[in-house]
């Protein structure tokens, strides 16, 4: 009996015990290889989903770009007819080294290039040959139309790689000022994944060694990708991480332990799983809040701003809302003056300066260039927001150092709000910028409020805008000579040609009026030069007139100005010495490098130019030693006060001093009494102009026979 206990130990037990845990681990491993294998494919699975997802964010978020830059009042003004060129460079060419995306084209409706840039720099890319076939049934698939405005993406093979682009027409974000007959012209901008991005989608996605190959490369494992039109473009490929084997090593020697092996199986790669869903989801989330958030100032964009307000505004019966759009007055120039980064460092600083204003209860966001808003909601919010605008005036009048230099700014501000309505999120902010724009019109460094009255005088301006339109391409802008006299002998020697609204018009708009909308409008510059050729062709048989031309700031920073100036004097024959521009010290200010290259040019060619409404502004004797003027009229308010105010008798006749030190013409404008005229010659002033000798009138005055005694100017000009 005692031999066989052993035997029987082992047959009995250990045998089976044996044969049930081999059986069980058999088993076990059995259902573990197939579990493995399930994951494998889970994971294969969710790699490609995560692929795809990889993609269509990339793709997201260059369309979100585009709309906040296509749908934009400035941009649909800037490459309107004639595409501004300096401004397609400052807010879309130079961000293409730098930015969200490398490559910018401004395209016409047709389909034709007018402005180009990649990677910072202009270029003569062909968009069909870059994009290949992809790019075609892009722009057939974009309207140019706003009605049926929308952006579409898609994935392209370039020189540069695989390549999101999107497209979409560049309209205005004002309602009023879209035209919708009106083929508007389209924007294209594109970011190639280079490798550093796609090992950025890699970490973000969870999806290791993710790279892309050309449709001719035969890569084994390789998956195709596809545009939106079903046209595949090329293969991607990605490391398998293959989960299935890893946990089969790590839990093969849990195996044996049956249903224990199986759940230690089960869980880690649950918990796995959920990880990553939650990595997945956080990606996300960072991806959408980037496409809303501005990479210079670290605030929210125009789509962030716009988003909230629509938050706010659908909550029934919600708190009052108030909306502040900031526009930074003298950016430009310190961009102009210094250079870009230094600009950023500002935009920058400005931000953060808003931040603390708003004490973290507003909503603050960049829109876009010198543009700023800010979202009030409270029950006060129509108080706060006056306040606050007043503390940001305050804030931005300061001088800012930025590297040792001293820049200095001011803001204009608009504010608009729902306290009395229900009001839709686009009109509060059309409101806003409409309030702005009125601040800006009142020179600046103060808020304004939207009142009703703001959008009658804006239709009232589309209105005119609209006629004098007409007027410039029939050429019937009317024109009016103002006489201007020597001092001494009262002889006339020159007109001033002055632009007037047609008597045929059934309405009656002053001068400061419609040049004022010319300019809003993009019109000034054909205004100017109808109003040039119009005078050429009346003064050119009148040698003995000098005739004077005011000029825009606007057509200072045009490059055609001075070339189509010189033809229009070609073409009518008209001597360039026997014309005069007048340039506004506001231009000095505003653009002075371009503005000293324009007044060089123009002397070249032997054209006279002065300095205009010289006393009135900011304009300094600096000013006439840096440009180098030929002559300077002062301004008709020292004229005014000449005959009362001893202390501008002593300006005016050092002014005098100075400007003949640089041998500089002096010319006195709104002279309206004799006194007057006298005064202004006894201080050296060489030519006198104002009522006194003559009112603008159509007719130029009759030649003065020689030998004849100076005629009475007002039987001459009339009242």
């Amino acid at each position: 009996m005692k031999s066989r206990a052993p035997r029987n130990f082992i047959v009995l037990i250990l045998l089976p015990l044996f044969l049930t845990t081999l059986g069980t681990t058999f088993v076990s491993l059995k259902m573990l290889d197939g579990i493995s294998e399930a994951v494998d494919r889970q994971e294969m699975q969710r790699s490609w989903e995560a692929v795809n997802s990889a993609f269509s964010s990339a793709g997201q978020q260059i369309s979100a770009l585009i709309v906040d830059n296509a749908r934009w009042d400035d941009a649909a003004q800037h490459t309107g007819d004639t595409v501004d060129q300096q401004w397609v460079f400052d807010n879309w060419g130079t961000t293409t080294s730098d930015s969200n995306y490398d490559t910018v084209f401004v395209l016409s409706p047709q389909g034709k290039v007018l402005s180009a840039y990649h990677k910072g720099e202009v270029t003569d890319l062909d968009p069909s040959t870059y994009f290949g076939g992809s790019f075609r049934r892009l722009i057939s698939s974009t309207p140019a139309k706003a009605a049926q405005f929308r952006a579409i993406s898609t994935l392209a093979w370039t020189q540069d790689g695989l390549t999101v682009v999107a497209a979409a027409p560049i309209i205005p974000y004002t309602p009023e000022d879209i035209d919708p007959d009106r083929q508007y012209n389209k924007l294209v901008i594109s970011r190639s994944m280079d490798s550093a991005h796609l090992a950025k989608l890699s970490r973000q996605y969870v999806v290791d060694g993710l790279r892309v190959h050309q449709l001719r490369d035969a890569v084994k494992d390789s998956v195709a990708i596809f545009d939106n039109w079903g046209a595949p473009i090329a293969t991607v490929t990605w490391k398998p991480r293959s989960p299935g084997d890893a946990a089969r090593r790590s839990y093969t020697s849990l195996a044996f332990s049956s249903v224990i092996a199986m759940i230690l199986v089960l869980l880690p790669i649950s918990i796995v799983h959920a990880r990553t869903m939650r990595r997945m989801q956080a990606n996300e989330r960072r991806e959408r809040q980037a496409a809303r958030e501005d990479s210079l100032s670290g605030l929210p964009n125009r789509l962030g701003l716009s988003e909230r307000l629509h938050e706010q505004l659908a909550i029934a019966g919600g708190p009052h809302v108030s909306l502040l759009f900031i526009d930074l007055d003298g950016f430009k120039m310190i961009n102009d003056a210094y250079d870009h980064e230094t600009g950023d460092r500002l935009i920058r600083a400005i931000a953060a300066g808003l931040k603390v204003l708003a004490r973290n209860q507003h909503f603050v966001a960049r829109l876009g260039g010198d543009e700023f808003g800010i979202l009030m909601v409270s029950e006060n919010a129509r108080v706060a927001s006056e306040s606050l605008a007043q503390s940001i005036l305050d804030f931005v009048k300061e001088p800012f150092e930025v590297d040792g230099r001293v820049a200095s700014i001011g803001a204009s501000i608009g504010i608009s709000d729902n306290l009395s309505e229900a009001m839709d999120p686009n009109e509060l902010m059309r409101r806003a910028d409409i309030a702005m724009y009125d601040a800006k019109d009142r020179g600046g460094n103060r808020f304004r409020r939207f009142v009703p009255a703001l959008d009658t005088r804006r239709n009232e301006n589309l209105e005119i805008a609209a006629e004098l339109r007409s007027f410039i391409e029939r050429g019937e802008v009317g024109l009016a000579f103002q006489p201007i006299v020597n001092s001494k002998s009262h002889e006339v020697v020159g007109v001033e040609a002055l632009a007037r609204w047609p008597q045929a018009s059934g309405r009656m708009v002053t001068p400061d009026r419609f040049i004022a909308v010319a300019e809003e409008f993009g019109l000034i510059g054909s205004l100017s030069t109808l109003l040039l050729k119009k005078a050429c062709k009346e003064v050119r048989h009148r040698p003995d007139l000098n005739l004077s031309v005011n000029v825009s700031p606007l057509q200072i920073g045009d490059s055609r100005f001075v070339p189509d100036l010189l033809q229009t004097l070609r073409d009518h024959s008209f001597p360039a010495r026997q014309l005069e521009i007048e340039l506004t010290e506001g231009v000095l200010v505003k653009n002075p490098k371009r503005t000293q290259k324009v007044v060089r040019e123009l002397q070249e060619h032997g054209i006279t130019v002065s300095l205009d409404d010289f006393g009135a502004g900011y304009a300094s004797i600096g000013y006439l030693r840096e440009f180098g003027f030929n002559k300077v009229k002062l301004d008709r308010s020292l004229t005014q006060a000449i005959e009362s105010d001893v202390a501008v008798q002593k300006i005016v006749q050092g002014t005098v001093l100075i400007a003949r030190g640089m041998q500089a013409g002096i010319v006195a404008e709104g002279v309206e009494t004799e006194a007057q005229a006298q005064l202004m010659r006894l201080a050296g002033c060489d030519l006198l102009q104002g009522y006194h000798f003559g009112k603008p009138v159509e007719a130029l005055p009759a030649v003065r026979p020689s030998g004849a005694a100076a005629p009475s100017p007002l039987h001459v000009f009339g009242a």
